[in-house]
Formats: structure tokens, sequence, C-alpha cells
């Protein structure tokens, strides 16, 4: 009888330790898509001062747009981010997905927005519509780096037909 007890409890006390570890992965699953959820209401709002709380100030950005900010980590994010606001003041970003892996958050999204400025070879007033892909990794409660994917179509689709960048390249 007291075998059978002492196999039961420690099938319990396993079952408690695995189920608490996924719990563990479940919160911060979670917390991981609630930081990516408020930057990027604050790149679509321009109220940068959540960018403190949730991203480092060492961040690392691998896919870094050549005009936008000059600077690295967190100050770099803020003046993207608010040149980004200025050029898109309509900016909406709609998430079709979203994943976390580990310390990994993948999100597949779509920005559209209408320009108020002329900006890197877009009219004022074009429309633009850029399907995503993000892939930032997280430590503890901050993004700490991001690699970025846009669609090649989606790119050519916001530059004007009669400017394209590439010498060669029409309209086919």
């Amino acid at each position: 009888m007291y075998k059978y007890l002492f196999s039961l409890l420690l099938f319990l006390s396993i079952s408690a330790t695995i189920y608490s570890q996924d719990m563990d992965q479940v919160s911060m699953d979670a917390k991981y898509k609630m930081i990516y959820n408020e930057v990027l209401n604050a790149l679509t709002t321009g109220k940068l001062d959540v960018l403190d709380k949730h991203v480092a100030s060492d961040f690392i950005e691998h896919d870094p747009s050549p005009a936008m900010s000059e600077k690295s980590g967190l100050e770099r994010i803020k003046e993207d981010f608010a040149a980004y606001h200025k050029i898109f003041p309509d900016m909406k970003a709609k998430v079709h997905s979203i994943a976390v892996s580990g310390d990994m958050l993948f999100a597949y999204l779509t920005f559209t927005g209408t320009t108020s400025e002329p900006a890197m070879g877009m009219p004022a007033g074009h429309k633009m519509t850029m399907n995503s892909v993000d892939v930032i990794r997280f430590k503890g409660d901050k993004a700490v780096e991001h690699w970025g994917f846009t669609a090649n179509s989606d790119i050519m689709n916001m530059m004007p037909q009669d400017k394209m960048m590439h010498e060669g390249m029409d309209k086919k």
C-alpha cells in the first residue's frame, strides 16, 4: 500500500512541477505579447513614453532604416518611431498572428498609412500598405533585439513608378 501511495505522490509532484513550469512560460508568452502590443501602439500613436519601460537602452536594431536616426539603442528607436509617426500620422497596424517561443516573439502584421509630407520617395498624400514580420528577442521584461522583414512587392508599391529606386526597373 505504501508503495502505491509513494508512486501516486511522486507522480503528482512531478506533474505539479511540469505544470508550474508550463504556467511560467504561458505567463511570459502573455507578457511578451502585451509588451509587443504596447510598443506597437507607441509607434502608431506617437506616445513614446512606454518605450523606456519595454525597450533596453542598448537595444539592437538589425534592420535599421538608413533614412532615419543614426543613433543606436533606445534613443534610435525613439527617434525612428517619432519620425514614422510624423510621416504617417494615421498609421495603423493590424497583427494577423503572433507567437512566442522561449525568449523570441514572432508577429505577422500589416501597416497602413498616408504620408503627411514627401518622404522616402513617396509624395505627400501617398497611401501605403506594408506587410511585415517582426522577430523580437526579449531579456527579462525588455525587448533587446529586433529583426524586421517586409515584402519586397510592398516596398516597390510604396514608390511612385516614375521614381523607381534602380535604373532599368519599370512597371510591368
